[in-house]
């Protein structure tokens, strides 16, 4: 083989090389997976024998021995198939069977495959290249291969469950096994391991996982539905409860929309009735902080509603004096609350203490709704911390009016006039607020007809804005539904005309 040639061999050798390793590239590159380096390894080793091989048998090197020239083309056979083998796993096995076909094949049967056809593929090349004799080559005695099989029993039943096992979980599955409940960290020939909830990492053999059942929580989705069971006292209707429940599950972060929550009544035990809130979660990770969630928010909810969480209790008598200090406390409190707010600045003492007698105070977590928009109402807020937003809904769409802040007010219109609310207030963060009912607030403007004029002032100008907002929202909502109806109609004469053209 003269020069010529050599040179051009090399060159075809390496275009079609460079060739597959790029399709590979652009391949993985665009299903936005990791490049694989094994065929690129293969690759290089394959071109460096092949090159040594052609080498070997051109004009540029002296006349090597015949087993040296033998051993070198056995080398670059050996080379140029593993490459090949790996650029047919990558495309086939990869591509073929596991992305588009959905297949579940372990790495580790990959790797053995390509192996297996190496080691056949090696003994074919033997025997045509250098006429090994096969029967010598690869015939074990029978004794010796009962043996083998004999110790490698436990070894090969593990490997086979994991085979099956990786059908059912995944590395990143949230499972229970053998009362064990962690995430999957890998799968082995073996072994299965497990990091659990409190970071231990647990090791499990895949026969045993396999025979002993797996609960997946990542499959065939991963919504799960959680359970928290509260108790409420006698006096307080059920229907009445579990709508609470339902109205407190909106509200908590980490719960999904869809599926609904469901809430039920559990049990009537001797003290309290036990309900059980079933809610979804899209996160099993998070499942014990969202359960812890739940557990707050209903607290807060309950205490708002005037609902008892029943609990061992110790009978003990306070004197009348005690009692008379501590709702006086309470009042003072609230009092310097409400000189807080505009309108109620320039109330006397007397007026102010009579509004406090009747107020009382409420909590909301971050996205609690506080009133709704269109339903009725009878109580003034007055927010003490925290901050909420003010929404307003119009032809569909939602948009947040305000952001009011410790020391505003809200819910004055219902109050006076009776009439809906007319926006929906939402905790943006922790709130406390005073409720000030209707008989305590009227009472004041009975006897201060100027507190109707400074309410009156504010009320107007909330009334403005409000209907500025809302027109705005119709505004945006025609728009809309211009552009949907515009776009249906479009794509209906589309489809008419294009009918039509098919027909002919």
């Amino acid at each position: 083989m003269n020069l010529g040639i050599l040179v051009g061999a090399i060159v075809a050798i390496l275009s079609c090389v460079a060739g597959m390793l790029i399709g590979l590239t652009y391949l993985c590159t665009r299903r936005g997976k990791p490049v694989p380096a094994l065929p690129f390894y293969a690759g290089g080793v394959g071109v460096f024998l092949v090159v040594a091989s052609l080498v070997g048998h051109s004009d540029l090197v002296t006349a090597l021995p015949h087993l040296v020239l033998a051993g070198l083309e056995v080398a670059a056979w050996l080379g140029a198939a593993f490459f090949v083998f790996t650029i047919l796993d990558a495309f086939f096995i990869g591509e073929w069977l596991i992305e588009r076909g959905q297949r579940y094949i372990p790495d580790i049967v990959r790797q053995l495959l390509i192996g297996a056809e190496v080691v056949a593929a090696g003994v074919v090349i033997l025997w045509l290249v250098m006429g090994i004799n096969l029967v010598a080559l690869v015939a074990l005695p029978t004794v010796a291969a009962a043996m083998v099989g004999v110790a490698l029993k436990d070894t090969l039943t593990r490997f086979f469950s994991g085979i099956e096992l990786g059908k059912l979980v995944k590395v990143g599955d949230w499972i229970t096994v053998l009362e064990r409940e962690g995430v999957v960290t890998h799968i082995g020939m073996e072994h299965v391991s497990l990091l659990t909830r409190a970071h231990d990492l647990v090791s499990l053999p895949n026969d045993v996982v396999i025979q002993s059942g797996v609960t997946n929580y990542a499959r065939p989705t991963t919504t799960h539905f959680c359970n928290v069971w509260v108790d409420a006292a006698y006096r307080t209707p059920p229907e009445q409860v579990c709508a609470t429940l339902l109205e407190t599950a909106a509200a908590v972060s980490g719960v999904l929309p869809e599926p609904k929550s469901a809430a039920f009544v559990a049990a009537f035990n001797e003290s309290a009735i036990q309900y059980r809130i079933k809610f979804p979660i899209g996160d099993f990770s998070q499942r014990d902080s969202i359960e812890s969630a739940m557990r707050t928010y209903i607290w807060h909810a309950f205490a708002r509603k005037g609902i008892e969480i029943p609990f061992p209790q110790r009978v003990v008598h306070r004197t009348a004096s005690e009692e008379v200090a501590s709702a006086s406390h309470a009042v003072e409190w609230i009092i310097r609350q409400l000189t807080a707010v505009d309108f109620l600045v320039t109330l006397d003492a007397k007026q102010l203490e009579a509004l406090a007698e009747g107020a009382r105070c409420e909590s909301y977590l971050p996205g609690e709704r506080i009133v709704r928009q269109g339903d009725p109402g009878e109580v003034l807020y007055v927010i003490v911390s925290g901050t909420v937003d003010v929404r307003l809904e119009q032809g569909g769409l939602t948009t947040t009016v305000t952001t009011l802040e410790p020391g505003k007010f809200f819910g004055e219109m219902s109050l006076l006039t009776g009439e809906p609310r007319s926006a929906t207030v939402i905790a943006a963060t922790a709130v406390s607020v005073i409720a000030v009912g209707k008989q305590a607030l009227l009472q004041l403007v009975e006897n201060d007809r100027q507190l109707i004029e400074r309410m009156g002032e504010v009320v107007a100008r909330r009334q403005a804005a409000t209907a500025a907002v809302k027109a705005q929202l119709s505004r945006d909502a025609e728009a809309l539904s211009v552009v949907t109806r515009t776009r249906s109609l479009v794509e209906r004469i589309q489809y008419f005309f294009s009918g039509a053209r098919k027909t002919q």
